[in-house]
């Protein structure tokens, strides 16, 4: 019978779950690892009670394991046996929950007041780390709709930490703790430097991020910057009255007609530009059905 532990885990040095976990950060590897133990599992679940299933159930038993501990450490939904078959899932969970973890409690939120408790019960460094960027990247995916700029950047900080820090696991380690303390509080703290409430900030980024890719850092003088924050102050103020009209989202002339004050309100900038227009539109718009819903 053939079964995904040879290849996948070709690299691994130690014996530890944590150790496995590892060998699979990358998503495309995790997917074809997904594949293989699904239909190992498959297979057990025809033979299972069988003795023939006999010499394969530690294997069962472990890359079960695996499986459920990668879904967790890297938020993957797409790692999912509750198709595997009964046999099969009831082994695998008796046997997570013989070492003490419950397969039904999904993993602690960045968040959480315990989040930092949970990520010490990972075995090394390199694993802590892993799990606190799995985490910080989940936190992101979530949010990137609410502040589409800010969270692209903070996801490029992200990359930063992991790239510069390769190896150093200790160091990255504490980067990332640092950057996990301060997540929420520096997004507030960057809308109350402005003077802007955490929507207007939104608003703010991608109107000054269309704006920079128009015309260039060189421009952005205080006065610029000055005209970005009033400018959406009062479309933000616009878009608060104006979607108190039920399903305003759904009526075509009420859209129309809030596309049209984004393109007057842009007009009267010197930053102002057509293409500008078109992409703000579009932008404020679309973040709007997520501030405004």
């Amino acid at each position: 019978m053939p079964y995904p532990s040879h290849g996948f885990f070709k690299d691994v040095k130690g014996t530890e779950v944590d150790d496995y976990v590892l060998a699979l950060k990358e998503e495309e590897v995790r997917s074809q690892f997904d594949i293989a133990f699904k239909l190992f599992a498959k297979q057990m679940d025809v033979i299972l009670p069988d003795v023939a299933a006999k010499p394969f159930i530690a294997d069962l038993k472990l890359l079960g394991k695996v499986h459920h501990a990668a879904r967790n450490r890297y938020r993957d939904e797409g790692l999912d046996i509750s198709d595997a078959g009964e046999k099969v899932r009831q082994l695998v969970d008796e046997h997570i929950l013989s070492t003490g973890v419950d397969p039904k409690i999904p993993p602690v939120d960045l968040l959480a007041a315990n989040f930092k408790e949970s990520i010490d019960a990972a075995k090394s460094p390199e694993s802590r780390a892993s799990e606190i960027e799995s985490a910080i990247k989940h936190h992101i995916t979530v949010k990137l709709d609410e502040d589409p700029e800010y969270y692209r950047s903070l996801s490029l900080r992200l990359r930063d930490i992991i790239e510069k820090n390769h190896g150093k696991w200790e160091q990255q380690l504490e980067l990332l703790l640092e950057l996990v303390d301060n997540i929420e509080e520096e997004h507030r703290q960057a809308a109350d430097n402005l003077g802007l409430s955490e929507t207007e900030f939104a608003f703010y980024n991608i109107l000054m991020a269309e704006v920079t890719q128009s015309k260039g850092e060189d421009v952005m003088d205080d006065a610029i910057h000055n005209e970005i924050k009033t400018t959406t102050q009062t479309l933000v103020a616009m878009f608060d009255r104006a979607t108190l009209i039920v399903d305003f989202f759904h009526k075509h002339d009420e859209v129309k007609g809030m596309k049209k004050e984004i393109k007057h309100a842009i007009h009267e900038c010197t930053f102002y530009d057509k293409e500008i227009v078109k992409v703000v539109q579009d932008r404020f718009m679309e973040l709007a059905q997520v501030k405004f819903k």
